[in-house]
């Protein structure tokens, strides 16, 4: 069990997903008010910022996915740029190690999505970053289901 397990907080995390790649269905899209990781206020607390945070279907806890921008570029590749394009579209979550600071962390990414037929290649444009070539895969019939794809929205580990 990954230890990240025992701090479940308001969003889907890294550790709820290790081992699983999950095709989920975009339920909900919003614009909520998020705390920021870096401590910039006398109180040690962060600077409060919308981020969109993402439904899905299939998810009984309530909990949503906090996109980070490489996901949400991810995802408007697939879908286009206005969010309620995204509605009843279903992506394909995985992990992989990710840069957090100095160190590599779990992080969530997308895979693609049964939606395509056919890999897409773009080019992630991220601030103060080289771009870098992104490829979505369909992760439909044309896909070979992952052995242990399932929901991890409804608290299965």
């Amino acid at each position: 069990m990954d230890y990240g397990l025992g701090f479940l907080g308001a969003y889907i995390t890294a550790a709820e997903l290790l081992d699983k790649m999950p095709t989920l269905t975009i339920q909900k899209v919003t614009l909520e008010k998020v705390e920021s990781l870096k401590a910039t206020d006398d109180d040690g607390a962060g600077k409060m910022r919308d981020r969109i945070v993402i439904y899905f279907a299939e998810g009984k806890s309530g909990r949503g996915l906090l996109l980070n921008r490489t996901n949400a570029e991810c995802i408007k590749e697939l879908f286009g740029r206005e969010t309620d394009q995204w509605l009843g579209k279903r992506i394909t979550l995985y992990t992989c190690p990710v840069r957090v600071g100095p160190k590599m962390e779990p992080g969530i990414r997308i895979k693609g999505s049964p939606e395509i037929t056919e890999p897409r290649t773009f080019q992630l444009r991220l601030p103060r970053k080289k771009p870098v070539p992104m490829t979505l895969l369909p992760t439909g019939k044309h896909a070979p289901p992952a052995a242990n794809d399932r929901a991890i929205t409804d608290g299965a580990a």
